[in-house]
């Protein structure tokens, strides 16, 4: 629930911005686009490169919709674990509709209709062929899902979706809905789209790669450790089983990792934790002797070890667990994590369901000593390859003497990052992003995409790596030529909205609802805002978006990222990691009450030709020249360790310290505007203490 000073600083950030177009993304969005609205589907109108025609999958789907007697179903873009990012193998949803961004599909016998972000309304009007419409969540005339279908279908009609991939709050929501119009939600547990798509159309498979250990060099705690502290909380809770169905959350408890995901280190698994037993769910091919020996699975004292068993076994002991044990723990849908799915719990009685947020994702997102220490080496080794990156591509671009283009970037930029010690691999897709590319938030180049990065425009790298220890995001916007004044006044603001962010002193328990206007201000100022979250937590090697409580608390680690879209013209963000630590006071006239603040962990260079110094302030330029010379102390002698000479040429170039004309008044930005939203600011703040 919103505290009342939360609802005051939105009411008041609201006021800022009156004026500007909802969401982020410009003027003139319609908040649903049926194929007479959508690019490129008037008759005669070429479609775009990056299209698929899904027709025949469509058609496929409704056939095995017919046989099932469903008549509308639902693809969510996840998998049976919740994730946030997926397998190759589990990319149903972008299967069926071409589009590769995040939302959720619903396919009837006669409609298709995709549901999006603003992050990829463009995106997914270029990638969605003319069968499908665009449904633009953010807007309050877009429909839900559940409304949409009311609206569509007729009494007696069915509508069904996976229930493993379904959350259990998904489904009961869906099922209050249809119930009121007569429409039935039907359990049917083959999922429609793995029917469909087969072997013979190149589905990929989930990875061989083996398990790993993790060693406590990195985690700082065993897993006997963690699954004390679990047990612990179990009891105060007076919960006899935990389920624990996310893979992070598993891989973290267990000081494992694998390979199935794409970006992120995690195997396919479950694991039930209760006070004298553990057992973990695996495929047969992820069994191994060694892995056995690790969690000592055949150890007689059933409360030292885990057991493993057939990843297909979880159901049946889900099953046997609500009939023997009186208090069942499954997590509650919370931050990024989504909640147990359906079918976990409906194998359990009502009556011995217990919801709560997850004890793991609390206790994760608040890294120990050693965890900070692996975090902080990971996001040197990084910066060093980013620096790399940004230093080839500035001379070789602005002095003409290579080409390169949004894939090769993407590449190179990988390439650099593994030639690191101990890098596995990128934390996401990269974010390759130039010109009008960069105006969709979470572009991603392929070769019907791909377009060069010249002197003409802007360009976004948004780009991560995966350490031992150490999960990396950082985002930078440059421009090789000669930028707009919109385009540095813009960049500029951005600026100033992650420096008075990271500088904030404010009381422990504080929530990022209540500080992230700090960030947005800036922009208010203007009428402008964007559309995606501003923080996200981070994984120590496990997910870049890291679900978190929303409140910061000491040693949490997390990202602080404004940008600004207009719509086919350019886009940018910028996108540091930083970590809550307690505030440094200078004298002693402070109270006894816990203060924290932030503390970077990204240190790359920010692009002093898109900053405009008259419009900041001398404490945000005695800032900036702060965290250059950390970059340059920091970064700089291990580049030369490395023996990346002329990249620390150019770091030392880059973090020059800047002034301005000791005249200018720095009052583009703050004025009125500023001075009430910061005093609102502290005004709820203090109301923590009181």
């Amino acid at each position: 629930m919103w505290s009342s000073a939360a609802s005051v600083l939105i009411v008041a950030a609201w006021c800022l911005r009156e004026g500007a177009s909802h969401v982020t993304s410009g003027s003139g969005v319609e908040a649903a686009a049926g194929p007479e609205d959508r690019l490129a589907c008037g008759l005669g109108d070429s479609p775009p490169a990056t299209r698929q025609d899904t027709t025949e999958r469509l058609a496929r789907l409704r056939q095995q919709m017919v046989v099932a007697n469903i008549t509308a179903y639902i693809i969510i873009h996840g998998d049976d674990h919740q994730s946030l990012f997926l397998a190759e193998r589990d990319e149903r949803r972008q299967y069926v509709s071409g589009f590769s961004g995040a939302g959720d599909a619903v396919v009837t016998l006669e409609r298709a209709a995709l549901w999006t972000d603003s992050r990829y309304y463009i995106q997914a009007d270029e990638q969605l062929d003319c069968n499908w419409l665009l449904m633009k969540t953010g807007f309050i005339t877009t429909p839900t899902i559940a409304q949409w279908l009311a609206a569509e279908l007729q009494a007696g009609d069915s509508v069904s979706s996976d229930p493993r991939i379904a959350t259990f709050s998904q489904w009961s929501s869906w099922q209050a809905h249809f119930n009121s119009y007569n429409i039935s939600l039907k359990l049917y547990t083959q999922n429609l789209v793995d029917e469909i798509w087969g072997t013979e159309e190149s589905r990929p498979d989930y990875s061989n790669q083996s398990i790993s250990i993790l060693s406590t060099d990195y985690t700082g705690a065993t897993w006997q450790q963690k699954l004390g502290e679990l047990r612990r909380e179990m009891a105060a809770q007076q919960v006899d089983v935990l389920v624990l169905t996310m893979l992070d959350e598993v891989a973290w408890v267990l000081n494992l990792r694998g390979a199935e995901n794409r970006y992120t280190p995690l195997f396919r698994s479950y694991l039930l934790v209760a006070a004298d037993w553990s057992t973990l769910f695996l495929p047969a091919e992820r069994h191994a002797p060694q892995l056995s020996a690790y969690l000592l699975a055949d150890l007689e004292d059933s409360s030292q070890a885990v057991r493993i068993r057939p990843y297909e076994d979880i159901w049946t002991t889900l099953a046997e667990v609500g009939t023997n044990y009186s208090r069942v723990w499954f997590p509650s849908a919370y931050s990024y994590a989504r909640g147990a799915s359906f079918f976990a719990v409906q194998t359990v009685p009502n009556e011995k369901r217990y919801f709560a947020t997850s004890p793991v994702l609390l206790k994760k997102a608040i890294k120990n000593e050693v965890e900070i220490r692996a975090m902080r080496n990971g996001h040197l080794k990084d910066a060093v390859a980013l620096c790399q990156m940004l230093a080839t591509l500035e001379d070789d671009i602005e002095n003409e003497k290579r080409d390169w283009d949004e894939l090769s970037v993407a590449m190179e930029v990988t390439k650099l990052r593994m030639a690191q010690e101990g890098c596995v691999g990128p934390s996401f897709g990269t974010i390759s992003a130039f010109g009008a590319h960069s105006s969709m938030a979470h572009y991603q180049p392929d070769h019907n995409s791909n377009i060069a990065v010249t002197r003409a425009s802007l360009f976004m790298l948004d780009s991560g790596g995966q350490y031992p220890g150490c999960t990396t995001d950082v985002t930078r916007t440059m421009h090789y030529g000669t930028p707009t004044p919109l385009q540095i006044d813009i960049y500029t603001r951005l600026l100033i909205g992650c420096i008075d962010l990271v500088s904030t002193v404010f009381p422990a328990g504080s929530t990022m609802g209540q500080l992230e206007v700090v960030l947005r201000r800036p922009l208010y100022a203007l009428g402008l805002d964007y559309g995606h979250g501003s923080t996200h937590g981070i994984g120590s090697f496990l997910g870049v978006h890291e679900a978190f409580n929303t409140v910061y608390q000491e040693h949490f680690f997390g990202s602080q990222e404004p940008g600004y879209y207009r719509p086919n013209e350019f886009g940018m963000r910028l996108e540091n990691i930083v970590m809550v630590v307690k505030a440094n006071f200078s004298d002693v006239t402070h109270d006894s009450s816990t203060y924290l603040t932030f503390e970077p962990v990204t240190f790359v260079p920010y692009e002093t030709k898109l900053i405009d110094l008259t419009k900041m302030s001398s404490e945000q330029i005695a800032w900036l020249n702060r965290y250059h010379e950390q970059t340059r102390l920091l970064v700089g002698p291990e580049l030369l360790r490395q023996g990346h000479t002329s990249t620390h040429q150019w770091l030392l170039r880059k973090t020059r310290p800047v002034t301005r004309d000791s005249t200018a008044s720095g009052a583009g930005v703050r004025g009125a505007s500023y001075n009430i939203i910061m005093l609102i600011i502290v005004s709820s703040l203090l109301e923590l203490v009181q």
